[in-house]
């Protein structure tokens, strides 16, 4: 090749290499192009975007996240930092009902060394008082349940004289305990939320301490009492003996006896 031709060449290459473009980072500084942080950036645009960025943040409050090794101290001027107030008494809440006033002290003492903020206390608060409704609820359910099957289950024993058995038991108590030992039926509480004078055996107990007293020994009872369907039921196996009246037609009194079980039957 002849020496004309290889200039010609090599201008054809210089003219190449001033045409091709620069690369971002190639066009930095030389001490700068290796920067690791720049690495990302591959335009002028991006960088600047960047720089705007950072610029935005400068003087904005910024709180650091807490590391492992972090001291009771660190921690306080952190939770001072992202909104815990100076004191556990700054805290405002209504838990009236669920705690006492002692123990709503130990909640706030807690949560002031768990360094909520406000907010986080009143989702907190929200959370109790729901959570006690719900409890209170349930509860007067199965109190109204329990009350409701006691009831159901003298009804059943008594029959008929359900409400007049009832009367006698309480007629009963008060005779026998007076005004003020009635107080502990009104004040006791089971733990299944009914009172004590609504637990059968009581309402039984004393329906049998009543006919025990006497009828005309409780103000304002009636004299005659009207039979449970047990009582009943005694009294017809009684009166339909296969040796009695009620199966002997010829017997004069077999007309009262079959009168009289069918009478009887009517409590059963």
């Amino acid at each position: 090749m002849s020496e004309e031709a290889i200039q010609d060449s090599g201008s054809q290459e210089a003219v190449a290499a001033e045409a091709a473009p620069v690369s971002f980072l190639d066009s930095l500084p030389e001490d700068l192009r290796n920067e690791p942080s720049l690495r990302t950036f591959t335009d002028p645009g991006a960088l600047a975007k960047s720089y705007v960025n950072a610029q935005r943040m400068i003087g904005a409050d910024k709180v650091a996240k807490p590391g492992q090794s972090w001291t009771d101290d660190q921690y306080n001027d952190w939770y001072a930092a992202v909104g815990r107030p100076d004191s556990a008494d700054a805290y405002e809440f209504d838990v009236s009902g669920i705690m006492s006033d002692e123990e709503a002290a130990n909640f706030r003492n807690t949560v002031f060394e768990a360094g909520l903020q406000p907010r986080q206390v009143a989702k907190l608060e929200q959370f109790i008082n729901n959570l006690s409704e719900s409890a209170q609820a349930a509860t007067q359910t199965r109190t109204e349940e329990a009350v409701f099957a006691a009831e159901q289950e003298l009804r059943q024993e008594f029959g008929q004289a359900f409400e007049q058995r009832m009367g006698l038991a309480q007629s009963a108590a008060r005779t026998l305990l007076g005004n003020e030992g009635m107080e502990m039926f009104e004040n006791v509480q089971l733990s299944d939320g009914r009172m004590l004078g609504d637990h059968p055996d009581v309402v039984r107990m004393f329906a049998r301490l009543a006919e025990q007293i006497g009828e005309d020994n409780l103000v304002g009872e009636p004299t005659e009492l009207i039979m449970t369907p047990e009582e009943a039921s005694r009294q017809v196996a009684e009166m339909t003996r296969r040796d009695g009246p009620y199966f002997d037609k010829m017997h004069p009194e077999h007309d009262t006896y079959v009168a009289e079980v069918l009478r009887l039957r009517e409590y059963m």
